[in-house]
């Protein structure tokens, strides 16, 4: 009636108020005794009435409250409260609520589906029930009890099980005494209390296992925090489950963390110390699961797991499990036992160490089963709950084999095995979602943030050096899960987020199948998230909402940059002899650096990159080593970011860096025993160019500024003066100018991709005796033509950048050929590439770290764009470098892949020979008239090469749309034709650009050499267009009276090269007269049939075209015109002897 009048607060208010336990007089038996003995007898299965179960499962809540008013009266009124928990309620009760248990398990275990409602009552109830025997009964019984609750679940199980599991943990958890039962001290001080000081833990092997015991989910170490270990079990098995799993596992450790945090009574830090230590494998749990964490491209580092086991996927469900592998030798002369397993153990590191199969008895052992209870709390204040006696455990820790202990007879169910974690053993490959990392993430930084100083150094002291990347990688991803995206970033996804269904699985179904919305939460799993966790979606529905979104998410990022400061300063401080290994050249630099720099580079609050910036000032005067000696990198990296810094909006942040900036070239200065600053200068040098080459305007006031600021540091430095010091840093300031100065054109010419290439050019020649700074240049260049798609000119910068590593090298004497070496594949390198000297003036070249193994890295990459830009016939040349390399190390495998490579690229220049499918370009001669807008270009003329098969109309067009952008479309004119520009006839207020299409000239001689058509497009340097007139002044007449203008153009570079339009050198004009454009003409056309005739198979269209005579100078002009106007006898006569002989020779 209650139930159905939906008045539950009734019986709730009749607990609270009304409900006395009765007097016990002439041996009456407690309410909870009575209710412990009779329910287990109403519940049972062979006396079900489904009536009452069903009425029992809708109010069991009542029942059990009642049974725990009844405990605590009956302690209270008899006086037992002062007596030790495991004398306070006899055996048989404590018989009696384990069968009570047991009973009610399958109802829990089998009913799910029918009445989900009822079971969620009812395991919730029995939570709420355990939870408050551990007030009042003996720890290490309840721990028995909530050990046999987890041992009817599987892994695998469905996801209403798991919801059962995990809100059953969530409640136990949040006893108000959960600390004080996981004992949050060190285990060296629980045993040195167990052993009473017998013995002396000073050897190393022993203290090496106490360290392995206190970081590690050992048996030990869960032993001493039973509920904490038990809690990180079950999360660390659920990540190899399905997602939703996944989210209410990590989201119940989450909210426990959480709830410590805002806990008044442990405000200390010290506390919380505490408290982050039984939390300690958790660390080691994030490590293993990294490779889950991030993206294969953020995937900087390999991850060794170990793999025990054949995997498997089950049928029933995402999670998969291990094949049993026990090794005969391990378990030789133990007792057979159905639930016998071994503690595999991963002696390659402690940290990573742990057991890889769980087993009930295994829990059930540490909490207390089968052990002389020797000691237990006295009361419910006392702040330590020993769980029992070690010293007659059954396990023995020598042999790391966990022995089932004897039935008790109760009947208990064995068909689950239920395994420790299989993580480690069967890895999960697939990718966490992003709101799993982030809380995956926030309970690691939550130990991080509390642990004790010492306990983390003790941490890192026994990890190897592939756990410390692990664990430092972790903290990098923390800075870029955690950024901070901005209050208008946070509306923007908020809005996109509304009315977008929030499915977490791909649709991925076939049509007619309605696909599954797991956002809808069955009737059994909507009520049982175990936390109130506020969502994003939530928060931003309001601007008020907005904002507080936005706050929380600034906190959050500042919080978490600060926490992974203090980690680094830590690590600085006492590891300095692992960061210099090899001179500070070693991955842990190098990850250490990374987190400086995301720093830099992840949008920070001011008030951290204040912090970020004295981390950085301490960490440049205790490791400068790394820095300044060896590979120059991390050097630049840094003057990179502190460069951008000095470009900040913020007047703060740019005096930081400006500061920090200073110091680094002092630091350098310093150094070198006050000789110079030639590491930063040049790293300072690239830097700028780097930032200009990617288009960042630094030609600004901010910036300006900051040179000034850095200036003004060198001159008022007292320690420097009297050195050459102010005069370096002044030096260096002015060169930055310098390539300002050059450089302020490329943003004005940012969407003009000749002129930009043009301009990057100039300055790469103005390196041309600095490696570093022309290599740069050559770099940003070879972007640019790649994001255009000129792949030819991709090549030629990547083999110019190759022939100046190979000069420095022969120069240096470490390798015997330079830039003369690459003759053959391209004219123009040993003309630039030549120009190196060791000499370099004041910025020396010392510090440049070319080497072979760089060398021959370029030269693959070499290979790899002339493949793309189809120049197969120069692979040849450039293997013919490479080999000799390989031959030297004896590195068969490589030269395998070489002369696999050779054999490809003959093939398809086989292929591309035959159907003339490749299409190398097409030129163009461009001029360019005005002095008003084009200035230094006025009057200046460029062979421009085109890709593919261009037309006239389309570069025309391109031009025009380019410079219509710059100048204004009415201000610019193409000039379509080839004759002569007379400059004083154009108007002086229009920008005149003149195209005209030319083909590449070759003298008769070097045709010869020339037979190929790729001959003919490479290295060419000569070029030709023709315009026709006659003597009377028109553009065309008969053969007899057509004359032909002949323009040869010489470029100062030849094509392909590092740009795609070259200035012209040359010009030079000759005229041909009649007889001799016949000649011309006639040579071309038997060409062209010699062409299509002798090249199998016979194209016939093209040879039909070709025979019909349809390429002509003027209409009607063919073969038979030229004939009767030049071979007639009545007027051959009137032309040359030897031009008539040669045209009867080519008819």
């Amino acid at each position: 009636m209650v139930h159905e009048a939906g008045r539950k607060e009734i019986l709730q208010a009749y607990i609270k108020f009304v409900f006395v336990l009765p007097p016990l007089r002439n041996g009456n038996v407690a309410v909870h005794e009575q209710l412990a003995k009779h329910l287990p007898t109403l519940l049972q299965p062979s006396n079900t009435d489904f009536l009452v179960v069903n009425k029992f499962m809708h109010h069991s809540s009542f029942f059990f409250e009642i049974m725990i008013k009844s405990m605590a009266q009956y302690l209270l009124s008899t006086g037992r409260i002062k007596m030790h928990r495991n004398e306070r309620f006899s055996k048989d009760y404590h018989e009696k609520i384990k069968m009570l248990l047991d009973v009610i398990m399958p109802y829990l275990m089998t009913k799910y589906r029918e009445m989900p409602v009822e079971t969620h009552e009812l395991n919730k109830s029995l939570a709420q029930f355990l939870k408050r025997c551990l007030t009042f009964m003996d720890r290490g019984f309840v721990f028995r009890l909530i050990n046999s609750y987890l041992d009817n679940f599987s892994p695998g199980d469905q996801r209403t099980l798991h919801d059962f599991k995990f809100t059953f943990l969530q409640i136990i958890c949040s006893h108000e005494h959960y600390v004080s039962f996981n004992l949050p001290m060190m285990q060296s001080r629980l045993a040195s209390r167990d052993t009473e000081n017998d013995t002396d833990c000073e050897s190393e092997p022993e203290c090496d296992v106490d360290l392995m015991n206190e970081y590690c989910l050992t048996e030990e170490f869960c032993k001493h925090h039973f509920l904490a270990g038990l809690l990180m079990q079950e999360v660390r098995t659920s990540l190899n489950e399905i997602v939703q799993i996944r989210k209410v596992a990590i989201g119940t450790l989450r909210d426990l963390m959480a709830k410590h945090e805002l806990d008044d009574r442990y405000q200390n830090k010290g506390q919380l110390s505490r408290i982050a230590s039984i939390y300690i494998p958790w660390l080691g749990i994030v490590l293993e699961n990294l490779h889950r964490l991030q993206s294969v491209e953020e995937n900087e580092i390999k991850i060794e797991i170990k793999q025990n086991g054949t995997n498997r996927v089950s049928t029933s469900s995402s999670f998969l499990t291990v094949k049993d592998t026990v090794a005969s030798s391990t378990t030789a002369g133990t007792p057979k036992s159905i639930h016998r397993l071994t503690l595999h153990l991963d002696t390659q590191s402690p940290i990573r160490s742990s057991m890889h199969l769980r087993d009930s008895t295994y829990f059930a052992a540490i909490a207390g089963q089968g052990l002389v209870n020797g000691y237990s709390c006295t009361s419910v204040e006392s702040d330590t709950s020993t769980v029992s006696g070690a010293s007659q455990s059954n396990i023995s820790q020598e042999t790391a084999i966990v022995r089932e202990l004897p039935e008790n007879g109760t009947g208990e169910r064995n068909r689950h095995s239920r395994t420790l974690s299989v993580t480690q053993s069967s890895p999960r490959c697939d990718k966490l979602q992003p709101s799993e990392v982030k809380d995956i993430l926030l309970c690691f930084l939550f130990i991080v943030k509390y642990l004790g100083d010492h306990q983390v150094i003790a941490w890192w002291q026994q990890c190897n050096d592939t756990e410390i990347l692990n664990f430092f990688t972790v903290i990098e991803m923390s800075l870029h899960h955690f950024q901070y995206i901005g209050k208008r970033q946070i509306a923007a996804n908020a809005a996109s987020n509304i009315g977008k269904p929030r499915t977490v699985k791909a649709m991925t179904l076939p049509a007619r199948m309605a696909p599954p919305d797991f956002t809808t939460e069955s009737p059994a799993t909507s009520t049982l998230q175990p936390h109130n966790t506020v969502t994003r979606e939530n928060l931003v529905e309001n601007d008020c909402g907005k904002v507080y979104q936005a706050l929380l998410e600034a906190n959050m990022a500042t919080e978490v940059g600060l926490i992974a400061l203090d980690c680094l300063g830590l690590f600085c401080i006492h590891f300095k002899d692992v960061l210099l290994a090899n001179e500070g050249d070693n991955a842990v630099m190098q990850k250490f650096f990374n987190i400086y720099l995301s720093f830099l580079q992840v949008g920070q609050s001011e008030t951290l990159l204040r912090h970020v910036f004295a981390g950085l000032r301490a960490f440049l005067n205790n490791y400068s080593v790394a820095l300044f000696q060896g590979n120059a990198v991390l050097c630049g990296r840094l003057c990179y970011e502190l460069l951008r810094c000095c470009n900040s909006k913020l007047s703060s942040i740019r005096q930081e860096s400006c500061a920090l900036l200073y110091l680094l070239m002092r630091s350098n200065f310093e150094f070198t025993s006050r000789k110079g600053l030639t590491r930063v200068h040049l790293q300072v040098i690239i830097s700028v160019s780097q930032m200009l080459g990617n288009v960042i305007g630094l030609n600004n006031s901010r910036f300006q500024e900051s040179l000034s600021l850095i200036n003004s540091y060198a001159s008022s430095d007292k320690v420097m003066k009297g050195t050459g010091f102010p005069v370096e840093v002044k030096d260096l300031n002015k060169r930055i100018r310098t390539v300002l100065m050059a450089t302020a054109q490329m943003r004005e010419h940012n969407n003009d991709p000749e002129m930009l290439v043009d301009l990057q050019h100039s300055l790469a020649n103005s390196y041309a005796s600095t490696p570093e700074l022309r290599h740069t240049w050559l770099e940003t260049m070879a972007r640019n033509h790649a994001r255009d798609g000129n792949f030819s000119e991709v090549a030629c910068c990547q083999l110019h950048i190759a022939a100046l590593m190979a000069e420095y090298l022969k120069l240096r004497k470490i390798h015997p050929w330079g830039a003369e070496a690459f003759d053959q594949i391209s004219v123009n390198i040993s003309k630039d590439e030549r120009n190196l000297k060791l000499d370099a003036g004041e910025i020396c070249i010392q510090d440049i770290h070319y080497n072979e193994s760089l060398l021959l890295e370029q030269l693959e990459i070499c290979a790899d764009t002339l493949e793309k830009a189809e120049r197969f016939e120069l692979l040849g040349h450039l293997y013919r470098l490479i080999v000799p390399i390989y031959e030297k190390k004896r590195n068969y495998e490589a030269l395998a892949n070489c002369y696999s490579h050779l054999a490809q690229a003959c093939n398809k220049i086989v292929e591309v020979t035959r159907t003339g499918k490749r299409l190398l370009g097409r030129f163009y001669r461009v001029a360019f008239f005005g002095m008003a807008y084009f200035e230094e270009e006025n009057g200046q003329e460029y062979i421009y090469k085109e890709p593919k098969v261009t037309s006239l109309s389309e570069i025309s067009e391109r031009l025009l749309h380019l410079y219509s952008e710059k100048f204004g479309s009415e201000n610019v004119k193409i000039i379509m034709d080839s004759v002569p520009v007379d400059v004083s006839e154009l108007d002086p207020k229009i920008a005149y650009i003149q195209v005209t299409h030319v083909t590449p000239y070759f003298e008769k001689t070097e045709l010869e050499v020339r037979q190929t058509e790729f001959e003919q497009n490479h290295n060419i340097s000569c070029f030709m267009f023709e315009t026709p007139f006659t003597k009377e002044g028109k553009a065309r007449g008969s053969p007899e009276d057509q004359w032909k203008r002949r323009t040869i153009l010489t470029t100062q570079y030849a094509f392909p090269y590092v740009k795609k339009r070259i200035g012209i050198a040359e010009k030079r004009i000759v005229e041909l007269s009649p007889i001799e454009v016949a000649l011309d003409e006639m040579r071309q056309r038997v060409q062209e049939l010699e062409d299509v005739a002798l090249i199998g198979p016979t194209d016939v269209k093209k040879l039909q075209l070709r025979l019909q005579g349809s390429i002509c100078v003027t209409v009607n002009a063919g073969p038979l015109a030229y004939a009767s106007a030049f071979l007639d006898p009545a007027l051959s006569p009137q032309y040359p002897d030897d031009k008539v002989e040669e045209l009867k020779d080519v008819f």
